[in-house]
């Protein structure tokens, strides 16, 4: 594959298909190592290489002041530029309401006018090269957090009808049934890196908020640990589940982990069970409207991203096939 070097971003091209593979957070992690879609650009180029088509990469950080969130909606200039301030004097463990309702919305924040229109120039670049498939597959990266079980791949459409969410909830079905013998041999190392993951969280809220208090954290932090614990509850015994709610500690949060880990479904792919699309205002409004386009958003886990990605390409081009 040859590379087109673009400002922001990067194109590979195989053959004349009208397949877009589009991973708009595959640049630097800036700052904090979660900022990228790890090894999404990896499977990606997979695809191409088994299916043709066009590959755009995203190679600037998702973080608001030093790049761009191609995945989120473009802001008016006055708002950036004052989003812009606010961000520089962001505390890293105190992000406020304004901040993190910002970060759900825009794409980025600028210094001054050049700097604002610079970053406008590529994201419109960007979902230019995009558009321009028929069919369109956005990948990402789904963290190994206990939020996200069942789900090893977690898929949702863009589509003006109904017809096309009610064919894929058959194909993943489908699926499902084709990868169940894989899925089901790697389902012990699925829970052990989400076991892992969530070891690193504890540590991270450590090392940021001085503590382990829920009330202390971050909104950002808090709104995902939410979802993390609630998982917990639903799948841990009542007596995991009661000692995490008498004391909230770092052990007896990842001893809730372990136990509602071992009564978790075995993996599967899934629909909208992490992400529904409501945060992906890039895709939605730069390639609407969505008529004779397929637009599917196909995000991995780091599990399977890192240790099987050629499962998780082949997964791919079976629901792509299908449509």
């Amino acid at each position: 594959m040859i590379p087109e070097f673009r400002k922001g971003f990067l194109i590979y091209r195989k053959g004349d298909s009208n397949l877009v593979f589009a991973v708009p957070h595959s640049g630097p992690a800036l700052g904090a190592t979660p900022d990228r879609d790890d090894n999404a650009e990896t499977v990606a180029s997979i695809c191409l290489e088994n299916m043709g088509g066009k590959l755009v990469i995203s190679n600037v950080p998702r973080k608001r002041s030093w790049g761009i969130d191609f995945n989120r909606d473009i802001p008016d200039i006055g708002l950036a530029l004052k989003a812009y301030n606010e961000f520089e004097k962001r505390e890293e463990k105190r992000d406020n309401e304004y901040i993190y309702n910002f970060r759900t919305k825009y794409a980025w924040v600028a210094k001054d006018e050049t700097d604002y229109y610079n970053r406008l120039s590529v994201y419109q670049n960007f979902w230019a090269e995009v558009g321009e498939g028929e069919r369109i597959i956005l990948m990402h990266r789904i963290f190994n957090r206990i939020k996200a079980v069942p789900s090893i791949m977690d898929v949702i459409i863009f589509s003006e009808k109904e017809i096309k969410k009610k064919l894929l909830d058959g194909v993943v079905e489908k699926i499902n049934t084709k990868y169940f013998d894989f899925f089901s041999k790697v389902e012990k190392d699925y829970r052990q890196a989400i076991f892992f993951e969530m070891k690193r969280v504890v540590l991270n809220l450590l090392r940021i908020h001085d503590g382990f208090d829920l009330k202390r954290f971050g909104i950002g932090y808090k709104k995902l640990l939410d979802k993390d614990i609630e998982k917990i509850m639903r799948y841990a015994d009542l007596v995991a589940a009661n000692r995490l709610k008498r004391s909230f500690t770092p052990q007896n949060f990842l001893d809730a982990v372990n136990n509602a880990l071992q009564n978790v479904p075995t993996p599967r792919i899934t629909i909208a069970n992490v992400h529904d699309g409501n945060k992906a205002l890039g895709p939605k409004n730069k390639l609407f409207p969505y008529k004779n386009r397929t637009i599917i958003q196909a995000e991995s886990s780091n599990f399977l991203n890192f240790w099987h990605p050629k499962i998780a390409a082949k997964i791919i081009q079976d629901i792509v096939e299908e449509f």
